[in-house]
């Protein structure tokens, strides 16, 4: 009786305090915006397997401490069934638990779970020395006493286990060593219940939850409705309650750090902290402002690119650019935001582009290529976008890309009328300017209704896909919206256009830079894609150090093109050196801004006679065999 009553006081504390933290944590997520997503449910419980069970979110970022996270995870689960007999234990009817002592399963089920503490024994080593002895910068460079007691807590669990299993006849039920065992195991337990609520291992609990309420879509705003006087995040209790949960479950593992391209080159915007201080905050009070000294300095929400690099690495649903995007919208409606900005915001609102230019001329360019407006009749729509209407470099860009519509027969039109999506003013917090082009835009999209949208622009195909969620009777969402490099893929793969055996690009080395708005926002398609198109036209592909999903961002994204960088290193800067270090003499990108980019870094560096920089379209053109 001794027993049981000392294990359910223990068992009572840990529990006690567990719950007691946990309820100070959530009472602060539930001062928070309003209820949870509620759309897609299977979709998201299909998420939630393949990332928290699976694990493969975190195997596959970091596979080598991936795997051992997943091995000590998973032997958590194993344990799950061995932790309630080992509990049961403690009363008298049950001496040696529920569980069968002897005979088929009881050889197999504790094999499997000894299997599982080996496991986790090596995985916690693993992240234990990693933790401690190598130290990578995005841990921190201060050492977490938590983490120490964590990999204690479950180096005890799995030993004390092992040695009952492996020497029963000295730590098993009943034998010398058997009933200390059993202590140092349970106590550990009610230990560890204790802290994981009080520490970054409270992700155990929520990391499922943030997974699962994760948006769909990175980045992805809510319109905000001005008749009801939404301003975006202007204190802490405006954010949306799941990105609230996402910030308590925060691991603290630095992968948003060590992949941001504004904390890589110097600036003081680090991700990790953005939501460990909005955590911090939200604990203290979530009626103070979001934008503070104390909570997310103002200098931090406007050195994010929004390239959601971050985001994509986070293994528990924290999507940062959201956040610094929303306090963005906060500020802006406040009349609160860079000088910088100052000027293209006007130009959105009086000439429909952030350059001030005049829609007259872009319809001289217009009629120069004879291009056929949208009238309806046509199938696709090519939106040619602000850059290839006004700026005279990306406009060769657009040049190309018609020639090879033309070459393909593709049948399609432009819009005359066309203003800017809206990109650069909703990625830097003007709401009210981004839905007025919105809705002017979606509107003649409405009313020639295009089968298929084509753009050179991932930035205007990531906004226009955002038009659908303004107006639930726009069709937008009903039409597809591809990337050029996907059509002409497609077009190739047709034999509707023909590339020459013998182009300029044949056994040339070239290296890609993937957009952020394509490898990230869409997908594998369009990581695919240009490199596809790059080996049709026979070159060979040199991938830079960081490519695909993981490339590194240009520094153009979130209205950033628009800006100037005050603080450390240039992000063009810093990959277009990564780009020049694979030797190729020709760049390709597939994005305006990254073109722009780029090419500006080329030429910063001195190499602009020595290294071409080209658009897919302009290397497929210069490669394809004409026969119109």
């Amino acid at each position: 009786m001794l027993k049981t009553f000392l294990t359910l006081l223990a068992l009572g504390a840990g529990v006690s305090l567990f719950a007691l933290e946990l309820r100070r944590r959530l009472a602060a997520v539930e001062k928070v915006g309003q209820g949870y997503p509620e759309d897609r449910p299977f979709l998201r419980a299909a998420r939630l397997v393949r990332e928290v069970l699976f694990q493969s979110r975190i195997i596959r970022h970091r596979p080598v401490p991936g795997i051992a996270h997943a091995l000590v995870f998973w032997a958590f689960l194993a344990f799950a069934l061995e932790t309630l007999n080992h509990l049961s234990q403690a009363l008298v009817l049950l001496p040696t638990g529920f569980l069968p002592a002897s005979g088929l399963f009881h050889d197999l089920f504790q094999g499997f779970v000894a299997f599982f503490a080996w496991a986790a024994l090596g995985g916690i080593l693993t992240l234990f020395v990693r933790r401690f002895v190598l130290r990578p910068a995005p841990l921190g460079s201060k050492l977490s006493w938590e983490s120490g007691l964590v990999a204690l807590f479950i180096t005890l669990l799995m030993s004390t286990y092992l040695l009952k299993y492996h020497m029963p006849g000295q730590f098993g039920m009943g034998a010398p060593l058997g009933e200390p065992n059993w202590w140092v195991h349970t106590l550990t337990l009610c230990a560890f219940m204790a802290l994981i609520p009080r520490s970054k291992h409270l992700h155990l609990v929520l990391g499922p939850l943030g997974v699962y309420y994760r948006n769909e879509v990175m980045g992805h705003m809510q319109p905000l409705d001005f008749e009801e006087e939404e301003m975006g995040v202007s204190f802490l209790k405006d954010f949306a309650r799941k990105d609230a949960l996402a910030a308590f479950a925060c691991v603290e593992c630095g992968r948003c750090m060590e992949h941001c391209p504004a904390t890589g080159t110097g600036k003081n915007l680090d991700p990790k902290q953005v939501v460990l201080r909005v955590r911090q905050g939200m604990l203290e009070n979530t009626e103070q402002e979001a934008v503070s000294d104390t909570v997310v300095p103002e200098e931090w929400i406007w050195q994010c690119t929004t390239c959601g690099a971050c985001a994509q690495q986070c293994p528990v649903g924290n999507d940062q650019p959201l956040l610094l995007q929303e306090m963005r919208r906060g500020k802006v409606s406040e009349g609160e935001f860079p000088a910088t900005m100052r000027t293209m915001f006007d130009n959105l609102e009086r000439s429909g582009n952030p350059w001030r230019y005049q829609g007259t001329e872009a319809a001289a360019f217009i009629r120069e290529l004879g291009l056929p407006p949208a009238d309806g009749s046509q199938s696709v729509l090519y939106w040619m976008g602000c850059m290839a209407r006004y700026d005279d470099a990306y406009r060769k860009v657009a040049m190309d890309f018609v020639a090879i519509l033309r070459e393909a027969g593709v049948d399609f039109g432009v819009l005359l009328n066309e203003k800017c999506t809206g990109d650069a003013a909703r990625r830097a917090g003007n709401e009210m300017a981004f839905q007025e082009l919105a809705m002017e835009n979606a509107e003649m999209i409405n009313e020639i209704a295009p089968a298929t949208i084509v753009s050179t622009c991932p930035h205007c195909i990531r906004t226009l896909s955002e038009y659908k969620d303004l107006d639930p009777e726009l069709r937008l969402g009903e039409i597809p919206i591809v990337h050029h490099s996907k059509l002409i893929k497609d077009l190739i793969q047709q034999g509707r256009i023909t590339l020459k055996s013998d182009s300029d690009f044949e056994g040339a080395n070239v290296t890609y830079h993937d957009a952020c708005y394509l490898s990230r926002y869409i997908g594998q398609e369009v990581i695919d894609a240009p490199r596809d198109l790059l080996k049709y036209a026979g070159a060979t592909v040199v991938e830079p150090e960081r490519s695909g999903d993981r490339s590194f961002c240009c520094g153009a994204g979130g209205a950033m093109l628009f800006t100037e960088e005050t603080a450390g290193t240039r992000i063009n800067h810093e990959r277009t050196g990564e780009l020049l270090q694979t030797g190729a003499k020709t760049v390709c990108t597939a994005c305006p801004f990254c073109r722009t980019m780029i090419s500006d870094g080329v030429n910063d560096k001195g190499q602009a006679e020595s290294v071409e920089v080209l658009d897919l379209a302009q290397l497929v053109a210069r490669s394809m065999e004409t026969k119109r």
